[in-house]
């Protein structure tokens, strides 16, 4: 595994604080997957909370039942803004204008691409396909006045030629048009550096999820998915996040936000909101 020792140890605690004073960060944002239950069954309450936490800006991942014209609305009432949204390969696809008018709609600056379609592994193939994909789409999102993102989920971390498929998909696509959004989790879950990776593409990404894993779970999992338990609040895990940010903020990371897979995520939330903040990390 390419995971450092140092980035294995530190926890939560006054060590992961070396280094932050004086350090500054953001703007600070929340995916609202993170409160997808509780979306599910109350979305104006759910928008509250999440003002209420002290965020300014999200990520939408979808309208939970509304059309983005209502989901819009909704977030206008809760004083919150969105600079993200995520659109899925069949939106992609075979509606990139609709994609483009809910971007507009909700007032977001980036769409992003989270998922490959592939059986089992991933592979080459499945790759160089998603590579070809992403740059029709990145080009269509670009002329729109938009940026695009494809957000990786650990399955693209499969080693090829010296390399992993991660590295192909890199070089398949044109970075004028197509970026990444870090998801540290999920590039740690394989066995991966988050540090190393950034310093290995300091041009490719713009955005990052701030997530963290539970201490002592075993990393290497190439499947693209994980038991949400193993998802706790940033700062209690195993990353390093002083390291992680200061290398987010060196290569020019645009917008971060938090997010948080596990059941408890409307009690971890607050814990990594103060935790990041603690690191110079702000919501505004």
């Amino acid at each position: 595994m390419n995971l450092s020792r140092r980035s294995l140890l530190l926890g939560c605690g006054a060590t992961l604080l070396v280094g932050a004073p004086g350090e500054s960060y953001g703007p600070l944002g929340l995916e609202i997957y993170s409160l997808r239950r509780e979306l599910a069954k109350d979305i104006p309450g759910t928008l509250a909370l999440v003002r209420k936490f002290g965020f300014e800006e999200v990520e939408v991942p979808g309208f939970y039942g509304l059309t983005a014209r209502g989901f819009r609305e909704q977030l206008d009432k809760a004083h919150l803004r969105c600079t993200a949204m995520v659109a899925q390969y069949d939106q992609l696809s075979k509606d990139m204008n609709g994609v483009v008018d809910d971007a507009r709609v909700l007032g977001a600056t980036y769409v992003i691409f989270p998922w490959i379609p592939h059986e089992n592994q991933f592979t080459e193939a499945d790759c160089r396909r998603g590579a070809a994909d992403m740059n029709r789409w990145g080009q269509s999102v670009k002329q729109a006045g938009l940026l695009f993102c494809y957000h990786p989920h650990g399955y693209e971390f499969v080693p090829f030629h010296g390399g992993t498929l991660f590295d192909l998909l890199a070089a398949q696509t044109d970075p004028a048009t197509v970026h990444f959004q870090i998801d540290v989790f999920w590039v740690a879950w394989p066995g991966q550096d988050p540090v190393e990776l950034m310093r290995r593409y300091p041009d490719r990404f713009l955005l990052m999820h701030l997530k963290d894993i539970r201490k002592g779970t075993k990393l290497g999992n190439l499947s693209g998915h994980a038991p949400e338990e193993v998802s706790v609040a940033v700062g209690t895990g195993m990353l390093d996040f002083p390291a992680i940010l200061r290398e987010g903020k060196r290569i020019g990371i645009k917008g971060y936000y938090i997010e948080d897979e596990a059941r408890e995520a409307i009690t971890n939330i607050p814990l990594s909101l103060k935790y990041l903040e603690s690191l110079g990390m702000s919501t505004t």
